[in-house]
């Protein structure tokens, strides 16, 4: 934009556009005036650096009272942050927090360097301390909005870029420490400086009850979601998750619900927070919270609707559920057939080599290099081993279980029949070359012995750590199942309601209910009905509708704890 041109020097013709700016209450127009950074060419407005090159020269860093000047120039000339009156006579108090901003923002620009990330992060730091305190004067402040989240935008970039360069910004991260006793990293510093727009905005209280102005967020409350997303996207591309908490109980206290906001805003705040409940192993709300993302997000918005597949899917499979041929055949989801098939197949059929194979810790499956790039690896691996052992036991009683000659007799698997079983498979699992493995024929075609006297050690541990090498007796460890871990097994099911069933250990037998005439559905429950019966649909940080709860609370800065703790 262009200053006004009248004016004697670039300052003044800078602060009469902001006292016009805020006189006619365009915020947008105070956000082009207030600029960052250069543009994707790495050059300014011809007025903003005719400004730079100002400032440096009449108001140079070296001058002790270059700010006291730049402030009694703002206030000379923006007169719009003196005391007055609104229009119907009221009071309205000095904008005092506005003219530092003001100030603070000229020497931001005389001092950037570009090039220098340490030095500008600790400029944007203060820079976005003063935009906070500007944002929260009480008429006023909402002008402020759009430029805020322009500079958090800033914010969260440059702290990303050096906390992937920790040996640039030691002395940035200071003592602060959480509750747990962790040092505060840079990131949660950033999100801690940014949560303080996010809180003053969630806090407003000029707006009509409850936030909500014909159907729209009201005054400040306007910009709660962007806020947050903003946070949170600082928080989780530098792998903290877990600092999010604090976030999403404010939210769920005191904002208005989400669906009142613009659907961008609602799919990555959503996406963020099915995230966090998937880290924090609640994978219920996860998928609940995807879900909804999933269907929200475009459909060309391929990027994004596919890191929200990724963890839907697997949110899904942890709860028993499989992808359909419509996840499959979108777009956005390209490479999940390849990757989430096999895994799928294993589970289905109680292949406990294949599964084995899928989640080896050596990474040497064709699927595991998808799981581990979306850092959903070890959850599937850990979370859905638990149908592997219920698929494969309703096979062994389908094939070898005694179903009760009387109307008395239970039905029951041998558990020694199943120990031999997982034995197999389990050794089976262990051989290295998957081809030489898949050749057993099945009993009589072909001589498996090589499993169970592996001579040559295609499926034992020949690991010894090398500060035990050459010790007498040290030799390779090699697990090997007895009836006692199968049991261990049959009971977990059983705790987690997959297998309603008892064991004998006198008989050595698992007894399953409802299977006399072969009906497993009563034995062998379906797993999503299961695991769904156990969970709510309430989700921390979902606002889904306007309530009494958490109307009118303040969210006292003071009070509320730290991103990280």
């Amino acid at each position: 934009m262009s200053f006004f041109q009248t004016q004697n020097n670039v300052e003044t013709r800078l602060c009469t556009a902001v006292n016009v700016a805020i006189g006619a209450a365009d915020a947008d127009q105070l956000r082009a005036i207030v600029l960052l950074e250069p543009d994707h060419q790495g050059a300014f407005p011809p007025d903003h650096e005719e400004l730079i090159q100002s400032l440096r020269t009449k108001y140079p860093a070296s001058d002790e009272d270059s700010e006291n000047r730049l402030d009694q120039l703002v206030r000379r000339v923006v007169t719009e942050t003196a005391e007055s009156q609104d229009e119907e006579g009221r009071p309205v108090q000095s904008w005092g927090s506005m003219v530092t901003f003001l100030v603070g923002w000229m020497t931001y620009l005389r001092d950037m360097d570009p090039n220098d990330y340490v030095r500008l992060f600790e400029l944007l730091t203060e820079i976005q301390q003063r935009a906070n305190s500007a944002l929260q004067h009480p008429i006023k402040g909402i002008l402020m909005l759009p430029t805020i989240m322009s500079y958090a935008k800033t914010f969260a970039r440059v702290a990303i870029v050096l906390d992937q360069q920790p040996w640039l910004i030691e002395h940035l991260l200071g003592d602060t420490v959480t509750e747990d006793g962790a040092r505060e990293s840079l990131p949660e510093k950033a999100a801690n400086i940014v949560r303080q727009a996010f809180i003053t905005c969630l806090n407003d209280r000029n707006t009509v009850p409850g936030g909500i102005r014909d159907g729209k967020p009201d005054g400040k409350k306007v910009g709660i979601y962007k806020m947050a997303n903003t946070c949170l996207k600082i928080l989780f591309q530098a792998d903290k998750p877990g600092s999010c908490q604090t976030i999403f109980k404010n939210i769920s206290n005191s904002s208005p619900p989400l669906h009142i906001y613009p659907a961008s805003e609602r799919t990555t705040y959503l996406y963020y927070l099915g995230r966090y409940h998937f880290s924090d192993t609640n994978f219920y709300a996860a998928l609940l919270v995807l879900e909804k993302a999933y269907r929200e997000c475009h459909k060309l918005c391929l990027t994004q609707r596919r890191l929200i597949a990724v963890y839907l899917v697997a949110s899904n499979l942890i709860m028993g559920r499989f992808p359909t041929e419509t996840i499959y055949n979108d777009p956005a989801a390209k490479g999940f057939r390849e990757a989430f098939l096999p895994l799928t197949q294993a589970i289905r059929n109680g292949n406990l080599e294949a599964f084995r194979r899928i989640t080896n810790l050596d990474l040497s499956h064709p699927s595991a290099e998808f799981m581990m790039h979306y850092r959903i690896f070890y959850q599937i691996g850990n979370y859905c081993e638990v149908f592997v052992w219920r698929s494969l036991l309703l096979k062994i009683f389908k094939l070898s279980g005694a179903i009760g000659g009387t109307e008395k007799a239970a039905a029951f698997v041998d558990l020694d029949a199943a120990l031999h079983i997982f034995r197999f498979l389990e050794a089976r699992a262990q051989i290295k070359n998957a081809a030489m493995a898949a050749q057993d024929r099945g009993p009589g075609r072909r001589n498996m012995g090589h499993i169970y006297q592996d001579h040559a050690s295609t499926n034992r541990s020949t690991y010894v750590d090398p500060d035990f090498a050459g010790v007498e007796g040290v030799e390779p460890y090699n697990h090997e199942m007895d009836i006692m871990e199968i049991e261990c097994i049959c009971g977990s099911l059983i705790t987690q309601g997959l297998l309603n069933a008892y064991i004998s250990q006198a008989r050595q037998k698992l007894a399953i209910s409802g299977a006399k005439r072969g009906d497993t559905k009563l034995g062998f429950p379906i797993p999503w009905e299961v695991l769904k019966s156990k969970n709510s649909d309430d989700v921390l940080g979902w606002k889904r509708e306007a309530g009494t709860e958490g109307q009118g609370q303040v969210v006292r800065l003071s009070n509320a704890a730290p991103a990280g703790s």
